[in-house]
């Protein structure tokens, strides 16, 4: 038996036509939800840089949204620093922050516990990982 092309033609038109309905219909409902749940103002380039590095070096113990509490933050005592207390946070300076960065816990007088990034990060990307801590704060507000 010889099938004609346009037999062919036909479940192939119907097979496009459902996948595009459901592809369009998920991306509208998925941007919905994202402007729903995401009322924060969008990250600027240095922002979305310090995300980057943020979620690689220091989300584990700070958290992913930097309430200090990660994964590994229950096995440290003291505990991380949540970075959403904009009390303590606005008396820091950013040079500040890169120092603790840059020196680690013990440099600083904190905790011994905070590993030193100075080794693997430069100051450029420390002052990104500072950019994006105070977006944490200022969207959690």
């Amino acid at each position: 038996m010889i099938l004609s092309s346009d037999c062919l033609r036909i479940p192939s038109a119907i097979f496009l036509s459902f996948n595009l309905l459901c592809c369009s219909e998920k991306n509208s409902t998925s941007q919905e939800q994202l402007s729903e749940n995401d009322s924060r103002k969008s990250l600027t380039y240095e922002e979305r840089q310090g995300k980057q590095l943020y979620n690689k070096y220091c989300a584990v113990c700070h958290g992913s949204e930097g309430k200090g509490d990660g994964f590994n933050a229950f096995n440290l005592e003291p505990r991380p620093r949540d970075f959403t207390d904009l009390k303590y946070m606005n008396a820091l300076s950013d040079a500040r922050l890169v120092e603790t960065i840059m020196r680690g816990g013990r440099g600083v007088n904190h905790s011994p516990l905070m590993p030193t990034w100075g080794g693997r990060l430069n100051d450029g990307d420390a002052a990104y990982i500072v950019s994006f801590v105070r977006y944490l704060g200022e969207s959690n507000e």
